[in-house]
């Protein structure tokens, strides 16, 4: 079974693109929109957890925002010292996971590169 095909924009991200630049030509991928105000429903500890995210995970899109209203609740009960259990806990680390928001999944994020050139990286890296 193939597998699933990756996304124009993640292909970027992750340097996929660079690596078999002949699959990814010509790909076209959807205009993201920024995600927006929080939703009107949500408590003030949730639009300003909402902020926060925003602020802390600058590529975030419009098509995360279902995800991103439940981080906001779990992370609103965290910071007014509500009792939460394991189960929420779990589902809050893997929502994170999913927004790349997390140390391991942030390293699939590219987020540019604004460090000069290593000159002993023409020694040290490898042919290919």
């Amino acid at each position: 079974m193939a597998n699933n095909r990756l996304p124009a924009v993640k292909a970027e991200v992750s340097g996929a693109a660079i690596k078999n630049a002949g699959r990814f030509e010509g790909r076209k991928a959807p205009k993201a929109r920024p995600v927006g105000k929080p939703f009107a429903r949500m408590t003030e500890a949730q639009k300003e957890a909402w902020e926060e995210f925003k602020d802390e995970l600058p590529w975030l899109s419009h098509s995360h925002r279902a995800l991103l209203e439940v981080a906001c609740n779990v992370r609103a009960r965290l910071s007014t010292g509500d009792e939460v259990g394991i189960n929420v806990l779990q589902t809050y680390s893997s929502i994170l996971s999913k927004l790349a928001a997390t140390p391991v999944d942030e390293t699939k994020v590219n987020h540019g590169d604004d460090s000069e050139e290593d000159p002993t990286d023409r020694f040290f890296s490898r042919p290919n």
